[in-house]
């Protein structure tokens, strides 16, 4: 039999060589299809985590227009409010929503309102503390033209549906994230949760060989692999929490407590009223909406309540 030899194959059969060869090259594309398998697996995860997400927030979305359309039917066809009559809800949710402007302190200080009631989703409602009415007041005092001073806190408080008042108080300023730190904060999260729910799979199905035998230091790293990657997730997000509750707490620090109550003012036109603080001592607040809503079908303020009003104001003011 006619054999051919090869140099630096250690004298071996050609064809033993090549069938070697063929199985290396077996195994090493089995490897690579697996490989390429784990990321497209991945890579479906993710895509699933993602579509979760906007699918959920979606849903708020939807729910939040139906709310938002109902309320503006109720305040497109309110009539005027007799002295006496509870306001209705969606009305008065109507009014308690979007950007208002104005001054106190006889136009000495401008001042920026943002509303919302609970249950609308602003982009400030989930970063300030809870409340039946939530939102955020910027002033700019001008009693120094040359360094205005400049406040910025939340607000939270309620609405009295029985006599239209608006009570209002200062709260931290709220410590709310950038677009772009929402996204990367979704994408690590997205990125741990696949990771994690892989290498659960590989503790659970992955512990036997391809011959189904069970292979116990496969399983040991699979189970530890697991457990690092919980523990750097957990790790990670205890990280952010104290950073986040180190900004609170530096918000908190700084706050300089106020308080407004508001009705509407005698034209109708928006809110008046009064707010107190160490800035403002007693000061008028006049707002009026950004969006062109009016307050004119509120019931006028009766002499009772503008009293009681103006007694809890000289309390406050005292205190």
């Amino acid at each position: 039999m006619f054999i051919l030899e090869t140099k630096g194959d250690h004298d071996m059969p050609l064809c033993k060589i090549y069938g070697i060869r063929l199985c290396c090259l077996i195994v090493l594309s089995g490897c690579a299809l697996a490989l390429n398998a784990c990321g497209l697996h991945r890579t479906v995860l993710l895509e699933l985590e993602r579509h979760e997400r906007i699918a959920a927030q979606e849903q708020r979305e939807k729910t939040l227009a139906e709310i938002t359309m109902k309320e503006q039917e109720a305040l497109a066809t309110q009539t005027s409010i007799k002295i006496g009559e509870i306001i209705p809800q969606l009305y008065g949710q109507a009014l308690l929503q979007g950007s208002w402007a104005g001054s106190a302190c006889n136009e000495r200080v401008l001042i920026e309102v943002e509303l919302a009631t609970a249950n609308h989703e602003a982009p400030f409602s989930r970063y300030v503390e809870p409340a039946d009415v939530v939102g955020t007041f910027r002033a700019e005092d001008h009693s120094t033209p040359s360094q205005p001073r400049i406040i910025e806190t939340g607000l939270k408080g309620a609405f009295t549906y029985h006599e239209g008042v608006l009570s209002m108080e200062a709260t931290p300023r709220p410590v709310i994230p950038t677009r772009e730190e929402i996204e990367e904060e979704y994408r690590l999260r997205d990125n741990a949760a696949v990771d994690i729910e892989l290498a659960s799979n590989e503790v659970t199905y992955g512990q036997r060989g391809p011959w189904g035998i069970e292979n116990i230091e496969q399983a040991e790293r699979n189970r530890k692999a697991l457990e690092e990657l919980e523990t750097q997730e957990a790790l990670r997000q205890k990280a952010q929490a104290e950073a986040y509750a180190a900004k609170v707490a530096a918000a908190k620090a700084e706050l300089v407590p106020f308080r407004f109550d508001i009705a509407r003012d005698s034209e109708g036109k928006g809110w008046r009223g009064f707010i107190d603080g160490p800035h403002f001592k007693g000061c008028d607040i006049r707002l009026a909406s950004k969006q062109g809503i009016t307050t004119d079908k509120l019931p006028p303020i009766t002499r009772q309540v503008a009293l009681q009003r103006a007694r809890r104001q000289h309390v406050t003011s005292s205190q």
